[in-house]
């Protein structure tokens, strides 16, 4: 099955950057293979995984992946001609309870929310539609903006204290965003976000996601909890 159908949700867009796949394609040739192979198939593999033998098991596994690309696009096409954007979309999509029973439909590499913002960018492209959003400043022009409409950078990271402290990771990776584009020398600011960029690897159930939040958190120059337990372990064995 090449990578048509693997243990998870696969990308229909790489975080690393690609053009966006056709998931209504990736369906319909889901649904060829069945039709083609599975009543003289006794086991199915792919690049990756592990194999799933047995006809039953076969047609019930290809039909779910089939199914739930499927889903992905008629639904987020669905609520796209709603007038809803795809970030909006991707906050209210729910798998349905039959394909989010199976294990392998879940986005252990992929992901709902970024294969959502996906289909609405093969549809839509970037812009959402809000002419306030048509012709916005980059990250250095706009973070010191940002920062000074709330008060300077000591208030932003003040602000981003109180969203850790009330567990709204997201909300206080956008403001320590802003602070480090305003002043990436500032020290607070940056193990904030160092932090708080660990912390939403935690919690992430993507590897892909809980990689480029951990290569975030590398980038401010700082340790993973992990890596620092392992230093103090080191030094308190040889002292």
């Amino acid at each position: 099955m090449a990578e048509n159908a693997t243990h998870n949700l696969h990308n229909l867009l790489t975080l690393r950057g690609a053009l966006v796949r056709d998931p209504r394609a990736w369906s319909g040739y889901l649904t060829e293979a069945i039709e083609t192979f599975a009543d003289r198939a006794d086991v199915v593999f792919a690049s990756h995984h592990w194999p799933t033998w047995g006809h039953d098991n076969i047609v019930e596994y290809l039909s779910q992946q089939r199914d739930m690309y499927s889903y992905l696009h008629d639904q987020t096409l669905r609520l796209l001609n709603q007038g809803y954007t795809g970030v909006e979309i991707a906050e209210m999509f729910q798998m349905p309870p039959a394909l989010d029973r199976a294990w392998h439909t879940h986005g252990y590499y992929g992901s709902v929310s970024h294969n959502v913002k996906a289909i609405y960018q093969r549809y839509m492209g970037w812009f959402d539609g809000n002419p306030g959003r048509l012709w916005p400043y980059p990250p250095e022009a706009i973070a010191p903006r940002y920062v000074e409409a709330m008060g300077g950078i000591d208030r932003v990271v003040e602000l981003a204290d109180k969203a850790i402290a009330d567990g709204d990771f997201r909300w206080a990776a956008t403001l320590l965003d802003h602070a480090v584009f305003t002043d990436s020398n500032h020290a607070a600011a940056r193990q904030r976000y160092a932090d708080t960029l660990e912390q939403l690897a935690y919690g992430a159930e993507n590897a892909t996601w809980r990689n480029f939040f951990l290569s975030g958190r590398r980038s401010c120059g700082m340790a993973t909890s992990a890596r620092r337990g392992r230093r103090r372990r080191r030094r308190s064995s040889t002292s």
